[in-house]
């Protein structure tokens, strides 16, 4: 038997070590406090607790609240395979305005490299 995922939205901040986005991870998403590791300065990881312990998040993961209001870090290329834009407004902008030109662009060019590689280009 298949099954397909409900559709769902969620809140999500991608992590950057400055001070706009961690006062963003706190205040948007409320993931409160805010904790990040520079035991590597070169490499600053987030740690946020989940429903399976604490998990760390390396600058460019996206945080995501889920449904429930529990936190879990996410790849970027996971996350935009699967999540995008619901076309409601973050700091006054749409997400769709600021993220799906880039996306789609990013999921074109993927395919033709695939229709390239087998071939089929």
């Amino acid at each position: 038997m298949k099954y397909r995922k409900k559709p769902v939205e969620i809140e999500a901040i991608q992590f950057a070590d400055d001070p706009d986005t961690l006062i963003k991870i706190n205040d948007v998403l409320g993931l409160d406090p805010v904790n990040v590791s520079y035991e590597d300065p070169d490499n600053p990881v987030l740690k946020i607790p989940t429903l399976e312990g604490a998990m760390t998040a390396q600058v460019g993961d996206y945080i995501i609240k889920g449904v429930h209001g529990e936190f879990y870090p996410c790849k970027p290329d996971i996350f935009e395979e699967t999540y995008e834009p619901s076309g409601r407004s973050v700091d006054g902008k749409l997400l769709a305005e600021k993220m799906a030109a880039p996306i789609k662009h990013e999921l074109d060019k993927q395919y033709r490299d695939a229709q390239r590689r087998k071939g089929f280009l």
